[in-house]
């Protein structure tokens, strides 16, 4: 173990961006399999009173929704993918903490971007939270790869 540590490994340097680029695209193939896009038609909107409650109720969560809860994630597919990434960033640092050369604390900005999804849940659109998650995981990942350039 004490030679993984040390030794210099290009694993080290690229897993996490690679994993956090296909967790995007799968997270993004998975919303495009099972979204609701609510269409409004705004004429009668503006004249039937209980087609504008309704849709008043809709738009507060947004046009797009994923489909199941909208304030958590239900899906074992997402949860699966951002505790691996949450999991796979902490013992990235770890084994970056150990070696002097290459301490940085960069792969907790990426675990803190796979927990974002997981343990915030508002009144609002779980997308938001999704967005926000993984741009958070880009960027951690991506300033991870220069910071372990020289493992």
């Amino acid at each position: 173990m004490k030679n993984f540590i040390n030794k210099p490994n290009i694993f080290k340097r690229w897993i996490l961006f690679l994993y956090s680029i296909l967790t995007l695209i799968i997270t993004i193939i998975y919303i495009i399999f099972n979204h609701t896009f609510f269409k409004v038609d705004w004429q009668r909107y503006d004249i039937d009173g209980t087609y504008r409650a309704k849709v008043d109720e809709i738009l507060k969560h947004g046009v797009f929704w994923i489909n199941g809860n909208l304030t958590a994630i239900n899906s074992s597919l997402l949860i699966l993918l951002l505790a691996i990434g949450a999991i796979l960033s902490l013992l990235i640092f770890y084994l970056a903490w150990h070696n002097l050369a290459t301490r940085t604390r960069t792969p907790i900005l990426c675990f803190a971007g796979f927990l974002i999804p997981l343990l915030v849940h508002g009144d609002g659109n779980i997308l938001k939270s999704l967005i926000i998650g993984y741009i958070f995981i880009i960027a951690g990942a991506s300033f991870s790869v220069q910071a372990l350039r020289f493992s």
